[in-house]
This record gives structure tokens, C-alpha cells and sequence, in this order.
């Protein structure tokens, strides 16, 4: 006959403590520890399948609980036979349960025990093959001692199980009364091991003593944790383990007198794994990141390290996320760095009796420069309401070779340009507001055979965009307004006295747009009214000496480029003269007035076919895009921040070549589009999109971006002067663009430039992505071309060693269970050297991973014209459920995002 009683939690009764089970000196046979590897799996209640990586699952038996324990405050106590007494001691046999909801405790005897004073049952000591469970959760045992009261619990000799989570903050949710009744199958991430103790004062805080601890299937242990004591916390996420050792296939690899790791991907204040590695700039490092969380919403990484071949460096990451905000405030600093100081010496011994001015101009930067260096990163983003935001994007470094020496991603090609940039914005129902601050930090290697100009700062520029559409007659109003005043920093090394000040542009327009069945037809006129504010700008007319330098009296060199280099091909004024003389008229205060008029005419067709059994809607659009703008000779206005756009598909249909508004080019032109679409009927998704466009011009173009070749305000490389012979053309090159989603795992797209007149191919870029759908399975091709793309130093253009061809390969590729190979290969056949090559292995099991990364990436040329490359190597080991250890070189997660497109990395994760 079974008993039964239900007892209501008292939390006003005498606390009974947990030591009381040791007084009674029941001396266990310790039959956990002597269980077989099969029965510790059938006790585990794991079944061995191969539906899953891990190889099997934990099987949850039904928890037999009537409805009246859904109040949460009763405890209900059964058993086979009970000795009852109504003061002292009772004693339950045969199958004694204690059951509560969301938790299970059975055992082959139990001693009751009261409350001397209230004479209120207190609490329970179990006997013989106890048992608890709860939700995902199981520990066996072979004694233990339950509080009624505190609901304290702890058991002796036992072998347990729970799950670990790797999603942050998740929890998993405790079944209901329906689900507890009915088997379940647990295929999260589960630890378990052995102990000689289990204590639970607390609800979801486990307490072990000289215990074990694994997440590796119970029939394949390949790695486990022995300490002297672990305690699992479930509520923050984390555990700790005193006097540890990792054991691999049971031989030690690892001691630590103390070990906090996650059970979740909650986030915990404490010192993190140590980096080490050794790089050719750094020589072996080892940098020691503790983790400070300071807050649920931001947290800081301090991160002391050594460089060997520099000194000791600190850094700091401080990161911050509100619901309006979010950001990062990253900073570096090496007090002494020694091998700065001997390269000062070493480059002052190369370049000191350099004849160039330039060299001598970035080797006084670099002999001015700081022995402490640093390095700082800002970046936020604010949304203040529906209207108005902002964003901050600063980067400085204190030297030109602080990116080169201590900044080793691997997948960064150095740097010479840092954003400066700080934004605020505003969008409204008619109007739209920017106001901006941005410069570049330009740095100047002597070391380096390339050469990059310092850019313009803008501070401040006001942009003021108005629109207003469907008013009365069907017409549209905009107008756009931009305020920026421009400065520069000086050249090292050249004498270049480039013009500074404000531009003030106002561009009001009106439109009507006609929306007709199949055809759409939208007019539309503009007015350009551009003033400018200059400094730094004269009337004389410039000469260049032999060292490029301008000068009023000086004949030019003619084989001298602009930064004293040599080169045989860089011709004389367009006419030919001995001098190099080109007047500059800029007035003080030059203005510009341009009406520009403009006509986009959109066709629409479709119609529904069935191609190789599949419903497509075919779509046929042509596009008919007229721009007239008459001439206006704006020579003498500077060039700010306007270049050449490169020509595309797009590019077709929008009025101005030009990506600023320093230069609006004249324009008698037609451009002709034809795209045509197919789409699934059934879902909806784009299957095809080509389309194929041109430029009739009826006229030749009299803007070009600079005046000639010897304009010291004209950006280097350019080539549209007046005497360009493609600005006489009738016809512009054919643009193609096609994407292409072959099937669900792979799909194709394509651009092209080509030029009718030489029959040659001026771009080209080709990619295709293969990737089925709920795998990583992931290759990506693609190759691009462009025409004088890549011009080394003393090379001419329009030669075919100028031109750029290069194919980039990488992938993602598991090619065995648990085994995946990852790498990237990117080729510059032109002048046969890669830019990136990048290659690795990873296994990653259910319970543990590993992998190797390795490559060098092309960083550029250095004085002599050799190619110079970063190398790098990384090495990572994770035993999930105790952590992530990079091993050797860091962490390469963010390298393998930024290299191969598509992938999803959760190395060391299960989710």
C-alpha cells in the first residue's frame, strides 16, 4: 500500500543544516563509483543514435505528479510502506518519492525527521539509490539529505547531468505539467560527471566536492575537469572550479589552483585567455585581457601585454549599448617602443642624402615622431528620436607606421587614409538635414614607394534637402543645399599651395511626373547656383623645376614626375612648350550658374511564361534617359572633393559624371537602358535581372576634371583633360550588369564595360556563391578587371601591364563529419604576386574543437618596387562548456567574417 503526504512549506520553521547527514555516520558503499561505463550511460539515460553530431541524446523520463502540484508550495511525499510516528522519527521503504513541481527525489528509504519544537515534519534523510530530478537535470547517489524548509538539498557519491546553454541570456523554459508527464529527448549541451558531494542551498547554484565535469558524450570521453570542488550557477550563466586539471583522453595537459568559466555566453568580470603568439613586427608577444563587467548594458577589456621586440603596451576597450545608443571608446599606448626608436636611426641612414624632397619631407615626420605611441578608435551611433540622430567615427594613430608595426590584422592591407567623421542628422516629412565634420588622417611612410596626399577636411558641411511631391497640377519641388568650408593640411615634401575656403551650393528644381499604363515619363529641371570663398589661390602663372616644386622662374625637368621620381613618359604641356605654363585665373570669389534639364522615361511590359516546367513572369523595361546642360567654363573653380565616376549600369541614367559638385558637366546626351526580369510566380523571388545600357552624346564634353596634367590642385592618376580623346566620342562604352540565381544554392552576377571604339573590355567583375540553403557549405568565385587599374610606379598607362586581373577564391568547406577546411586565395596575375592567402583547418566536435588558421596578405611596395606582405598564424582550442583559448595568435573569428562572404562562425558554439 502506498502512503501519501502533502506538506506546505513553512519558511518560519527551524532551519535544519546540511552537515546533519554527516552526524548520523552512514557509511556509503559508493556504488556510483564503481559503475561500468555502460551502466554509467544507461544511469545518464543517454541513446546512442546517429541522428545528431554528438552521436545520441539524453533521454527524459515522465515525472509522475498529480494537478495539485502546480501550486508551487506544496510537497508531496509517497512510499510503498511507512512507518509513521506522530512525534520523532518516521521511516519510509521501498520506493520513497518526494515530489514538487519541477522536481523529482527518489530513494529506497527515507528517514522523516520534525521539528522538536513545532513537531512539523523539517526534513528528509535518503537512503540507498537516491535519485533527483528536475527539468534537463539528474543527479544519482547513493545517500542524501533533503530540507523541507529551505528546500536545501545534498547528496553523497553521485553521478549527475545537466544541460549548459550557448545562447546569451537564454533560459530554458521549465515544461509544464504536460510536457514534465511525458518522455522527452534532450539534445542540448549537456555536462555531467562524478562526485563525492552535491549540495543545493539555492535554486539553479550546484555545489560539487572533488568532482568531475564534461560535456563529452558519456560513450566518447575526450576530455573532462577533475577538481576539488565546481560550482555551477544557472542564474549568472558561469562556473568555477578550485584546485583543477583538464585531463585529454585521461593524460593531464593543464593546472590552474582556480578556473571561472561559462555554462551560457552570459558575460563575467575576470581574466580572460591569454593571447600569445609572435609576429616579424612584434616578436613573441603574450597579452593578458581581463574582462570587467561593469554593467548589463557596457563593459570594458583591459588588456596589458608584452611585446617583446617593443616593450609592454596597454589597451582598452570600453564598449557601451543604452536603447538609444551604442558604441565604443578603444585605445592602445606603448610608453617605449625600442625598435621604433633603432628604425628612426636605420631610415635616417637610408634616406638622409635622398636628393627628393618628398623623402626628406616623410623622414622629417618620422624623425619628429614620438618613441610613446598610440592608437585611438571612437565609434557611436545615437538615436535621440524619430527625427534625429548621429554617428562618430574617429580613428588617430600618434605615427605613419603604427598601423605596419602593432596593428597586425591580418586582413588589413595598411591603412593610409584614417576617418575622421562625426555626423548629425535629421529627417522629416519634407525636409532633411545633415550637418558634418570630417578629415582624414593621411599617413606618409618613407618607406613606401606610393605616395597619398593629405585630403580635405570638411568643418563643418550643412547639407538641407526639401521635397515636396503630389502638389496641385501633379508637380514635385526640391530643392538641395549644401555649406562646407574646406581646409587641408600641408604636403610633406611638396610645395603645393592648394586653395582653401567655402562652397555654397543651391540646387532648387521642379518636376512633373507623367504616370501613363506601361510608360512613365518624368521631366525635370534644376538650377545650380554655386558661390565660393577662397584663400591660398593667385593669378600668376606657375612653373615646375626639375624637383617638381612650382616655381615662377624655373624651367620644367622633363623627366621629373610631380614627386621627383624619374619617368620617361610624362609629356609637356598640351602644346608642346619648353616651360610648362598654365594659367590659373582663380578669383577670391568664383561663381557658377547651370539650369539643368533632364528627362527619365520608364517602359514597363511583362508578360507569363513556362520555362523547363517553372511559371515565370518576364518583365521588359526599357529606359530612356535625356540630359541637356550647356557649357560653362568652370576652370577656375578648385577641386574639393569631386573625381570621375567610373562608368556602370547605373551610372547610365544620372546627370552628372562627376561625384562632386566642383565640376557639373555639359551634356547633350541620351542614355539607353534595356532590363528585363524573370520572376517566380510562386515565391515571388527575382530568378534573372540583366540589363545592358548606353550613352549617345551628341556633342563632345568640354568639363573635364582639371585643366592638364601639370594643375597642382589635380587629383594624381587622373586623365580627363581636355585633349582626353574619349570625351570626343559619340558613343560611351557598353555597360552590362546580370545577376543570376542559378537554384536555391547558387547564384551568379556580373558587370562589364565595354568599349566599342577599341573593342576591348574596360571592367569587368564576375562572382558566383554557392551555398545551400541550412549549411556552411560555401564557395565563392570571383574575378575582376579593370583597365589601367593597376599602375605601378614607372609603368606607362594604356599598356597591358598597367591593367588589373585578378581572381579571388575562398571557401567554407566541412568535408567530414566534425571537419571543415576554410581559405581564400586572392591572384593578381598581372603582375603575378597574390594579395591574400589565407588557409586553415578546423574541427569542431560536440565537445570539443580546434583549429589552425594561417596566411600572409599583401600590405605593398616597398622603396625598391618589392612586394612586402604581413604574415600571420593562429591556433585555437575550445572545450565547450569550459571556454575558448586562443592558444597562439588570437582569436581569427572576425578574420574568417571579413575573408569569406556567407559564413557563419560558431566555432567552440552549439546552439
Amino acid at each position: 500500500m502506498q502512503l501519501k503526504i502533502i506538506i506546505p512549506i513553512l519558511l518560519s520553521t527551524l532551519l535544519v543544516s546540511t552537515t546533519s547527514f554527516a552526524a548520523n555516520k552512514i557509511d556509503p558503499n559508493k556504488i556510483t563509483y564503481s559503475l561500468t561505463k555502460d551502466e554509467i550511460i544507461k544511469q545518464l539515460g543517454w541513446v546512442q543514435t546517429n541522428e545528431n553530431r554528438c552521436g545520441g541524446y539524453y533521454i527524459e523520463a515522465p515525472f509522475s505528479f498529480p494537478e495539485t502540484l502546480t501550486n508551487k508550495k506544496l510537497i508531496q511525499i509517497t512510499s510503498n510502506e511507512l512507518l509513521f510516528a506522530q512525534r520523532g522519527t518516521s521511516i519510509g521503504q521501498g520506493k520513497v518519492t518526494i515530489s514538487r513541481y519541477g522536481q523529482q527525489i527518489v530513494a529506497n528509504k527515507a528517514f522523516l525527521y520534525r521539528d522538536p519544537t513545532t513537531g512539523k515534519l523539517s526534513s528528509i534523510e535518503l537512503v540507498d539509490h537516491v535519485i533527483l530530478r528536475e527539468p534537463n537535470s539528474l543527479v544519482v547517489a547513493n545517500n542524501g539529505y533533503f530540507n523541507l524548509q529551505t528546500r536545501a538539498e545534498s547528496l553523497h557519491q553521485i553521478l549527475y547531468r545537466t544541460t549548459v546553454y550557448s545562447t546569451p541570456h537564454y533560459k530554458a523554459p521549465l515544461p509544464n505539467i504536460f510536457e514534465l508527464q511525458h518522455e522527452r529527448k534532450v539534445y542540448q549541451l549537456s555536462a555531467w560527471g562524478k562526485a563525492d558531494a552535491f549540495v543545493q542551498d539555492k535554486p539553479k547554484i550546484y555545489e560539487f566536492e572533488q568532482a568531475s565535469y564534461s560535456t563529452c558524450p558519456p560513450t566518447a570521453m575526450a576530455w573532462q575537469l577533475a577538481a576539488s570542488h565546481i560550482e555551477l550557477n544557472k542564474e549568472t550563466g558561469h562556473g568555477s572550479a578550485k584546485n583543477a586539471k583538464v585531463l585529454v583522453k585521461g593524460i593531464p595537459v593543464f593546472y590552474t589552483p582556480y578556473i571561472s568559466f561559462p555554462i551560457d555566453a552570459q558575460r563575467k568580470t575576470g581574466f580572460l585567455w591569454p593571447t600569445i603568439g609572435s609576429w616579424s613586427t612584434l616578436g613573441p608577444s603574450v597579452g593578458t585581457p581581463f574582462y570587467w563587467n561593469m554593467a548589463p548594458n557596457y563593459d570594458m577589456t583591459i588588456t596589458p601585454a608584452y611585446l617583446s621586440k617593443r616593450g609592454f603596451q596597454l589597451s582598452d576597450l570600453f564598449r557601451y549599448l543604452s536603447p538609444n545608443t551604442r558604441g565604443s571608446f578603444d585605445v592602445e599606448i606603448l610608453p617605449y617602443d625600442r625598435a621604433f626608436a633603432d628604425f628612426k636611426t636605420d631610415e635616417q641612414a637610408e634616406f638622409g642624402h635622398d636628393p627628393r624632397p618628398v623623402k626628406q619631407g616623410e623622414l622629417n615626420r618620422l624623425l619628429n615622431a614620438s618613441n610613446t605611441r598610440q592608437a585611438i578608435n571612437i565609434l557611436n551611433k545615437t538615436h535621440f528620436n524619430d527625427h534625429w540622430s548621429s554617428n562618430i567615427d574617429f580613428n588617430y594613430v600618434s605615427d605613419d607606421y603604427y598601423l605596419k608595426d602593432i596593428k597586425n590584422d591580418f586582413d588589413q592591407v595598411t591603412q593610409n587614409q584614417l576617418l575622421q567623421l562625426g555626423e548629425a542628422f535629421y529627417k522629416g516629412q519634407n525636409w532633411n538635414f545633415i550637418g558634418r565634420i570630417q578629415a582624414y588622417q593621411t599617413l606618409h611612410p618613407v618607406d613606401e614607394n606610393v605616395y597619398f596626399r593629405n585630403q580635405y577636411t570638411r568643418a563643418p558641411q550643412l547639407v538641407l534637402n526639401g521635397d515636396y511631391p503630389n502638389r496641385p497640377g501633379g508637380f514635385e519641388y526640391f530643392i538641395n543645399n549644401e555649406a562646407t568650408y574646406f581646409d587641408i593640411r600641408h604636403n610633406p615634401g611638396l610645395e603645393i599651395k592648394q586653395p582653401i575656403g567655402g562652397r555654397l551650393n543651391t540646387q532648387p528644381g521642379i518636376s512633373r511626373p507623367f504616370n501613363l499604363p506601361y510608360v512613365t515619363v518624368i521631366p525635370r529641371l534644376q538650377v545650380a547656383l554655386t558661390q565660393y570663398e577662397l584663400g591660398n589661390v593667385t593669378n600668376h602663372n606657375f612653373h615646375r623645376d626639375e624637383f617638381g616644386h612650382l616655381n615662377h622662374h624655373i624651367p620644367l625637368h622633363p623627366n621629373w614626375d610631380e614627386l621627383g621620381h624619374f619617368n620617361h613618359h610624362i609629356p609637356l604641356n598640351p602644346n608642346g612648350d619648353e616651360l610648362a605654363h598654365f594659367n590659373h585665373p582663380n578669383p577670391q570669389d568664383p561663381s557658377r550658374v547651370l539650369p539643368i534639364f533632364d528627362v527619365n522615361t520608364m517602359l514597363y511590359f511583362d508578360r507569363y511564361i513556362n520555362f523547363m516546367n517553372y511559371n515565370f513572369r518576364q518583365t521588359l523595361e526599357p529606359q530612356f534617359y535625356y540630359t541637356l546642360i550647356p557649357y560653362r567654363n568652370q576652370n577656375n573653380l578648385p577641386i574639393f572633393d569631386t573625381t570621375v565616376n567610373t562608368l556602370t549600369y547605373d551610372q547610365l541614367f544620372v546627370y552628372n559624371r562627376f561625384s562632386g559638385i566642383d565640376r557639373i558637366n555639359d551634356a547633350n546626351q541620351l542614355a539607353m537602358g534595356l532590363t528585363t526580369r524573370f520572376i517566380d510566380q510562386e515565391t515571388g523571388a527575382e530568378k534573372l535581372k540583366a540589363g545592358l545600357g548606353q550613352i549617345v552624346y551628341f556633342r563632345e564634353r568640354k568639363v573635364t576634371l582639371c585643366q592638364n596634367r601639370f594643375d597642382p590642385n589635380c587629383p594624381p592618376g587622373t586623365t580627363d583633360f581636355p585633349n582626353d580623346p574619349e570625351n570626343k566620342k559619340t558613343l560611351s562604352p557598353l555597360s552590362g550588369v546580370l545577376s543570376y540565381t542559378v537554384n536555391p544554392n547558387w547564384a551568379a552576377t556580373a558587370n562589364s564595360i565595354w568599349n566599342p571604339q577599341t573593342r576591348h573590355l574596360d571592367n569587368q567583375s564576375i562572382t558566383l556563391h554557392y551555398q545551400p540553403y541550412g549549411t556552411q557549405k560555401i564557395v565563392n568565385l570571383g574575378y575582376n578587371f579593370v583597365r589601367d587599374g593597376d599602375q605601378l610606379p614607372g609603368e606607362s598607362r594604356n599598356s597591358s601591364a598597367s591593367n588589373l586581373s585578378s581572381t579571388d577564391l575562398s571557401f567554407n568547406w566541412p568535408f567530414k563529419r566534425d571537419w571543415t577546411a576554410i581559405g581564400r586565395w586572392t591572384q593578381n596575375w598581372n603582375h603575378n604576386h597574390f594579395q591574400n592567402l589565407l588557409y586553415g583547418l578546423q574541427y569542431d566536435s560536440c565537445c570539443w574543437a580546434i583549429r589552425f588558421v594561417t596566411g600572409r596578405a599583401f600590405t605593398g611596395l616597398s622603396p625598391s618596387n618589392t612586394f612586402q606582405y604581413n604574415t600571420q598564424f593562429y591556433m585555437q582550442f575550445a572545450l565547450k562548456g569550459l571556454g575558448t583559448v586562443p592558444v597562439y595568435g588570437g582569436d581569427p573569428t572576425q578574420l574568417l567574417n571579413n575573408n569569406i562572404s556567407g559564413i557563419q562562425n560558431n566555432f567552440g558554439r552549439d546552439f
